[in-house]
């Protein structure tokens, strides 16, 4: 499974990526990445249909533990995934 440093993470911010924010809605609500696809743990395994093989999803969670169980899960299926290491927990601790 393929995982990217927070620091690389905020590189790419500003590029067309594909940020796949795995927390719940309200955690989502009260701050998330512009242009972040809301789709929380309990909900992905059923619409994984949503998804396309062909995209690189950058898995984003509070911790960042997680979005790394989600992009090994989301590989196993053909995905493209890569967990992003700390999460946004750690995301805001940088932006401060």
């Amino acid at each position: 499974m393929q995982s990217i440093t927070l620091q690389d993470f905020r590189s790419l911010l500003g590029q067309s990526i594909a940020v796949l924010d795995i927390r719940d809605k309200g955690a989502y609500k009260e701050n998330h990445i512009k242009g972040a696809i809301s789709m929380p743990t309990t909900s992905l395994p059923n619409r994984l249909a949503e998804l396309d093989k062909n995209t690189t999803y950058y898995v984003l969670s509070h911790s960042g533990r997680r979005s790394e169980i989600i992009a090994e899960f989301l590989n196993n299926h053909g995905y493209q995934a890569v967990h992003v290491i700390g999460g946004m927990k750690a995301l805001k601790q940088v932006a401060a």
